[in-house]
């Protein structure tokens, strides 16, 4: 017989459902996941233009077309690319701050700090790159200068052999940022919901004794 005052459970559909936590990580987990299939897709379209253009395109185009097209055929080649390269580090730092709501307190962790500092590195070399770099040296082809010639010319090589470092250091710099991607993004689980819940202690009576 069931005790007075007990009511018998009797299980229902309703006992499958999640939780309104299950429900509530399982939504931030999508939501990183879109996070970070943006931020790694937006990594991939700058590195690849980046081995495309400054590892493949530029010393062919240099090397078997003369002065000055070639300078200005790169020129226009970078500057379009910059913007391509400005609009990826805004995805990727979109991408930071979505993946930071999400994540909570699993995004306070060493990797996930320095996958942040990553991005925003990235976003200032785009900015230094395509606001004053490409600039400056699209400046330099149109006043006619020549690498290693004259005092243009000496600037012009000067801003070259920066701008590939530059892209070397991006470069590296994606490829960190797609791993630290990839290797931060884990499973929300229902208690990751009450991270600001503070642990109160037990109360008196024969549970609340070890």
């Amino acid at each position: 017989m069931q005790p007075m005052g007990e009511e018998e459970h009797r299980f229902t559909e309703a006992d499958l459902e999640p939780s309104p936590e299950e429900r509530s990580a399982a939504r931030r987990m999508l939501v990183e996941r879109a996070a970070t299939t943006a931020g790694v897709l937006a990594a991939g379209v700058w590195a690849g233009g980046l081995v495309a253009l400054g590892f493949c395109a530029a010393p062919f185009v240099f090397r078997m077309t003369p002065a000055p097209f070639s300078g200005d055929a790169m020129g226009a080649a970078f500057a379009r690319f910059d913007q391509i390269a400005l609009g990826s580090a805004v995805v990727l730092l979109g991408a930071e701050v979505v993946r930071t709501w999400a994540a909570r307190r699993h995004g306070r962790t060493v990797t996930a700090r320095v996958r942040r500092f990553a991005a925003m590195l990235l976003a200032a070399m785009a900015a230094y790159m395509g606001l004053i770099l490409t600039p400056r040296i699209n400046d330099l082809h149109r006043a006619g200068a020549q690498r290693g010639q004259g005092a243009m010319g000496a600037e012009l090589e000067q801003l070259h052999q920066r701008a590939e470092k530059v892209s070397q250091m991006e470069l590296l710099l994606l490829t960190a940022a797609v791993a630290l991607h990839v290797f931060t993004l884990g499973a929300r689980r229902p208690e990751d919901e009450e991270e600001d819940e503070v642990s109160a202690p037990l109360p008196p009576g024969p549970r609340g004794e070890p």
